[in-house]
């Protein structure tokens, strides 16, 4: 017994010495955290607050993120289609009609998230294929300063009458301005288009651009997204949102997996933060309005049932993409 000790006494020294003279061979066995690549037009700063937020919940993933306008990511799913597959795992866009066409080519992962009891039918697929992750209105922003609001267009059939003091973003670049202008010619046609031409409404980049033109007086009035505007006038700036009569763009801003995911588990557990009462709070925060029935709206804002839309094609925007996109460049930007 007394030469057994001796020699456990003797392994644990040697063992104790491997702990202090080489640290790094005991870092090197802890497992690194799984990566999951999220392709996004949400906006870089919440994007990435978003996923820091999930990733100190689930320290084991970590979140890599590729932001660009839905046009542009679209654009890159498309390249990388054609060689070799889909680099991401995860979609986060405002172009619903994307989503679609994904759908099409079979190329979503199906997953009915335990969270997705919460989220109304008419926001998701009903095979799990994607779910409506936050909802995003395209609205009437006024300065309130350059146009009093009494004096501010209230519908989007007066909206071009400002002229060159309005302002609204590509729908080359950007997804929910291209579901904008596909839900105006489907129910009008390309009138409404060739009449801002005539009036001189000014396009710009995309949604945020529009809004911080707006905020800074170049522009009267803007097409441009609820929360943005929200979050601008929470920061002091003269601006007001008028919910259009004709009915707002409410875009669902879907979640989804692709189906070459190589971290299933992982894009499955991002899928779940987006859709939680946690995720959808945090996204609150930032004056989203959010997919869950049982999570409030931000302060002042209406809830999604309250919200008066206009009706999304989305599948025929999704036939008809590179068709509206090439009608809308030669109609407002030639």
């Amino acid at each position: 017994m007394k030469k057994f000790f001796g020699r456990l006494s003797l392994t644990l020294l040697v063992a104790s010495g491997i702990f202090a003279f080489n640290p790094p061979i005991v870092f090197a066995q802890a497992k690194a955290p799984s990566r999951v690549l999220l392709y996004t037009s949400v906006p870089q700063e919440l994007a990435t607050q978003f996923a820091a937020a999930f990733m100190k919940k689930r320290p084991d993933i970590r979140v890599e993120i590729y932001r660009a306008g839905s046009t542009e990511v679209g654009a890159k799913i498309a390249a990388e289609r054609e060689v070799g597959g889909i680099r991401a795992d995860l979609l986060w866009l405002a172009d619903a009609p994307i989503y679609y066409d994904l759908r099409k080519r079979g190329e979503l992962f199906a997953y009915i998230s335990p969270e997705a009891a919460a989220i109304p039918a008419e926001l998701k697929d009903p095979k799990g294929l994607f779910t409506a992750g936050r909802l995003i209105n395209m609205i009437i922003a006024v300065n309130t300063e350059v146009i009093p609001l009494k004096d501010a267009p209230k519908s989007w059939k007066d909206f071009p009458d400002v002229g060159n003091k309005a302002v609204m973003g590509n729908p080359l670049y950007s997804g929910s301005n291209f579901v904008t202008v596909a839900a105006f010619v489907q129910k009008d046609g390309w009138g409404w288009f060739e009449r801002a031409r005539a009036k001189g409404v000014v396009i710009v980049r995309g949604n945020s651009d529009a809004a911080t033109a707006l905020a800074g007086k170049e522009f009267g009035i803007a097409m441009t997204l609820d929360y943005i505007i929200a979050g601008l006038i929470k920061k002091g700036a003269p601006l007001a949102t008028v919910w259009p009569s004709d009915g707002a763009i409410s875009v669902p801003s879907p979640i989804a997996i692709i189906k070459g995911t190589k971290n299933p588990n992982g894009s499955k557990a991002f899928v779940d933060y987006v859709l939680s009462k946690e995720g959808q709070e945090f996204l609150v925060k930032q004056e989203v309005i959010p997919v869950r029935g049982d999570v409030k709206p931000p302060l002042g804002q209406p809830s999604a049932k309250q919200i008066k839309f206009l009706p999304i094609p989305y599948e025929w925007a999704a036939d008809n993409a590179p068709a509206i996109r090439e009608k809308f460049e030669k109609t407002m930007l030639q």
